[in-house]
C-alpha cells in the first residue's frame, strides 16, 4: 500500500478533509493508495481551535456525502515521519514552504504543494471545493499512473 501524507499548519481543517476525501475516493477507484494527515507547526493547538477538526471541513463533508471521522485530534509531523510516506503533499505553497524551511528545511524542496489558502484568505466556500478540484486531479493522476 503507498501511503500519503497531506500537511497543513494545524492539522485541523485543509489536511484533515484531504486525508478522509482522498481515502474515500481512492477505496472507490481501487486505488492502492491510503493518506494520513498531519500538522507542520510545532504546537498544532491555536487559540480558537475547538474540537478534533474544523467545522468547516466536517460541514463540508456532510454536504459531498461524506461522514467526518472525528475520532482523533491533530498530530504534528516529526522529521522520521517523512521517509513512511511515497508522497507528502502541503495544502499551500505560498502558506507552507516557508514553515517547511523553518521547522524541516532538508524536507522543503522534497515534497508536493497545492495552492489552497487557509481561512483568512480563502474563505471555506472557495478554499474547500478548490481542494476538492486538487484532490480530484491527483486522484485522477494516481489512477493513471496505475
Amino acid at each position: 500500500m503507498n501511503q500519503l501524507l497531506f500537511l497543513c499548519t494545524a492539522n485541523y481543517y485543509r489536511s484533515r478533509f484531504s486525508e478522509q476525501y482522498f481515502n474515500h475516493h481512492a477505496a472507490l477507484a481501487g486505488l492502492n493508495w491510503r493518506a494520513d494527515s498531519k500538522a507542520i507547526t510545532r504546537h498544532p493547538l491555536f487559540e480558537g481551535v475547538e474540537g478534533p477538526m474544523s467545522p468547516h471541513s466536517i460541514q463540508y463533508l456532510s454536504e459531498i456525502g461524506l461522514e467526518a471521522d472525528t475520532s482523533r485530534f491533530p498530530a504534528r509531523v516529526e522529521d522520521e515521519h517523512f521517509d513512511q510516506y511515497h508522497r507528502v503533499i502541503a495544502a499551500s505553497r505560498d502558506e507552507h514552504y516557508p514553515m517547511m524551511q523553518q521547522h524541516f528545511p532538508h524536507r522543503a524542496n522534497g515534497i508536493h504543494y497545492f495552492t489552497v489558502e487557509d481561512l483568512h484568505i480563502y474563505g471555506p466556500e472557495r478554499a474547500l471545493p478548490h481542494l476538492v478540484q486538487s484532490l480530484d486531479a491527483l486522484l485522477e493522476e494516481l489512477r493513471l499512473a496505475g
